[in-house]
Formats: structure tokens, C-alpha cells, sequence
């Protein structure tokens, strides 16, 4: 019983997704803003329909890593290559001037050093997800600001195992030799994993693909995909990796398949689904009485992040040689606290380095962020 009844939870996400969703279109809204406020309604802060988040969470976490499996199948990486220096060299400035900024202004307000760092850590990613599907929506992906913002979200995906590591050695559960030695590991398992990825995608999974068996039956090559996208992004977990960097990497990889665009397109309903699901269980960690308590905070630290980050990351895409249009195209469309935020949130608020109320600050901004994400990503092509 005790399965049905999250079967249950389930369909209420969905059910309630689909209907906001609906009148946020008929609105002319994103649809995303719909599931983020059916997550908060139905959820445990307000209606309790849905009492639980872990399972949910779980789905919506594959849903993400889905979301980069497919656009790994559309970059490719000889086309990955092509986006240049704002991947690697923009994508750590931003993470590494956000923390500064962040870390400087909080403290500037009399926070103490460490959660005002873990905060400054926490602001300094944006949203994959929901910046990513806003672009598809809006065909803006391959446009110069749609590969300049996917460049540098995917540094940050790359940087989250890092920041997990600083946040723990922050509560004094790991000392910086041993935070040192966990990221060697951490490093060592990557390549190991690249290697392996390497090894497959290149050698064993064209072999299979060319088959006649295969050739003749379309459902193969797709459960091959699955398989692949999952089997990624749990092997980047245990290797103390992101799990949807891992997915996007086998995506990458699997491009150069002949079958890449036939696959593409069968997984897009299940990338739907799951990732409607993630936006929904985001939307459920929202407390909105403590919001209507605690207004001027969440406010000024929203007004914050909407402004300083698209600051930040203007300067450094126009120091990259790009335009001012399309630098300040860029920096709106990352100017949020994106999804794996919460993860470093909630490890800093279980290791003690936040507490209670900061986390429910950090929830309450990072859920008011993402509404105001679709309005930003919808003014970019103007700007550029």
C-alpha cells in the first residue's frame, strides 16, 4: 500500500501541474512558473496533499539528468569544442566571483564568515534545468547567448562536487587534507569514468547499434538510450560526480550515433514527465506563511541575485570578446539560484553550517528566482 500511496502523490503532482501549467499558458506564461506553484500549493507547507519529498525528489533528479542526456545528444562534441574559452574560463569565473561577491555583501551585513561563504556558494549556480528547457522552448539554444549560458551552467554542474566538498570541510566534518584527498579521489574516478564512457560509446556501442537486429527493431536502440543515460548518471554518483553531467556526457558521447536524432526525439516524453516532476517537487519546498513573515530578507536577497549575477557574469563574457548585447543577454538568463542550490543547502544546513531560518531563506529565494527566470530568458533576444 505504502507504494500506491506514492503513486498516489505522484499523480496529485501531475494533476495539479497540468492544470496551473494549463492557465499559465492561457495566460501567456511559462509553464514552468505553473509547476513551480502546484509543487508549492499542494505541497507539505500549504494543502499537504503531498506529504513526503524524497521519492518525488529522486524522479525529479533523474528528470534533470534526462534533460542533459538529450541535450547531449544535440551538441555533440565536436560541436561542445566549438563554444571555446567561456566554458572552462568563464564558467569558473563566474562560480569564483560570485562566491567572492556573495561572501563579501553578506558579511558586509554582519553574517558570520562561514554561513555567509556557504551562502555565497550556494548563490553562485543557476538553474541547468530550467534555463535550458526555456531555450528549447524558445529555440534560443544555439544562439550565441544559448551557447554562452549552457557553456557556463555546465562548468557549474561540473563544480558542484567541489562546492559539496568546501561545504562539508566549512562544518569541520572533513579537514582540508582529508576535503584535498576526497577530490583527488573525485578527479582520479572521472577520468576513470571519461575513460570508460570513451571506450563504449566509441567502440562497443556502434558495434551493437549497426547490428541487423538492431537496424530492424526501433525499440532497441531506444532502451539502449535509457539504459546508457541511467547507467551514466548513476556511475558519475558513485563516483562522487554530478549524476546529470554524467547523463550529458554519455549523451555527448552517443551524438555522433547515426541513430542520435531518432532517439532524441523518442525519450521527449519521458524527459517531459520527469522533468515537469522536478519543477513541481522544487516548488514544494516553498513555505509561503514564512515567506508573508519574512519579507524584507527574501526580497533584498532575491533583488540581489536577479541584479548582481548577470552583473557578474556581463563583465565576464564581455572580457571573453563577446558583445554588450549578448553579454547582458547572457547574464539574464542565469541571473537565479538554481536547482542543485538546494542540494548544498541542505548539506549545510544538516552539517550545521546554516541554520534553520537561512535555509528556508535560501529555499524562499531560490523558488522566487526560477518564477522570475521565464520573464528574464523571454527578454534576452530583445537585449541581445
Amino acid at each position: 500500500m505504502e507504494a500506491w500511496g506514492g503513486l498516489l502523490e505522484i499523480l496529485i503532482l501531475l494533476g495539479s501541474a497540468l492544470i496551473l501549467g494549463t492557465l499559465a499558458e492561457g495566460l501567456k506564461q511559462s509553464s514552468i512558473v505553473g509547476y513551480l506553484i502546484a509543487g508549492m500549493l499542494v505541497g507539505p507547507n500549504a494543502l499537504g496533499w503531498v506529504g513526503t519529498l524524497e521519492d518525488v525528489s529522486f524522479i525529479a533528479e533523474l528528470g534533470v539528468a534526462l534533460l542533459l542526456f538529450s541535450i547531449g545528444l544535440e551538441f555533440s562534441l565536436k560541436r561542445l569544442l566549438r563554444l571555446g574559452p567561456i566554458t572552462y574560463l568563464g564558467g569558473t569565473a563566474q562560480v569564483v566571483l560570485t562566491i567572492i561577491v556573495g561572501f563579501v555583501l553578506l558579511s558586509a551585513f554582519g553574517m558570520h564568515w562561514r554561513p555567509a561563504f556557504a551562502l555565497g556558494m550556494i548563490i553562485s549556480l543557476s538553474s541547468t534545468a530550467c534555463v535550458v528547457q526555456l531555450l528549447i522552448k524558445n529555440t534560443q539554444l544555439d544562439s550565441i547567448y544559448g551557447r554562452n549560458s549552457f557553456a557556463i551552467l555546465l562548468l557549474q554542474d561540473v563544480a558542484v562536487v567541489s562546492l559539496l566538498l568546501v561545504t562539508l570541510a566549512l562544518s569541520g566534518e572533513s579537514g582540508p587534507g582529508q576535503s584535498l584527498l576526497l577530490l583527488g579521489r573525485t578527479v582520479v574516478l572521472g577520468l576513470g569514468m571519461l575513460a570508460a564512457f570513451y571506450f563504449i560509446f566509441n567502440y562497443l556501442v556502434p558495434r551493437l547499434l549497426n547490428l541487423q537486429t538492431w537496424s530492424n527493431n526501433r525499440e532497441l536502440p531506444i532502451l539502449l538510450a535509457i539504459v546508457m543515460a541511467l547507467g551514466s548518471a548513476w556511475a558519475a554518483h558513485q563516483a562522487g560526480l554530478s549524476p546529470s553531467f554524467g547523463a550529458f556526457l554519455a549523451g555527448l558521447l552517443l551524438a555522433e550515433s547515426p541513430f542520435a536524432t531518432q532517439i532524441r526525439a523518442d525519450i521527449g516524453s519521458l524527459r517531459t514527465l520527469l522533468v515537469t516532476l522536478f519543477f513541481a517537487a522544487i516548488g514544494m519546498f516553498v513555505n509561503p506563511l514564512w515567506i508573508f513573515r519574512n519579507p524584507v530578507p527574501v526580497f533584498s536577497m532575491v533583488l540581489l541575485i536577479v541584479i548582481a549575477k548577470p552583473v557578474i557574469v556581463y563583465g565576464i563574457v564581455r572580457t571573453l570578446g563577446f558583445s554588450s548585447g549578448m553579454a547582458l543577454a547572457t547574464g539574464v538568463c542565469l541571473g537565479q539560484i538554481g536547482e542543485f542550490s538546494f542540494v548544498l543547502a541542505k548539506t549545510a544546513n544538516l552539517s550545521g553550517v546554516i541554520d534553520n531560518d537561512l535555509f528556508r531563506l535560501t529555499v524562499s529565494v531560490a523558488v522566487l528566482t526560477l518564477l522570475i527566470t521565464p520573464y528574464l530568458v523571454i527578454s534576452a533576444p530583445a537585449l541581445a
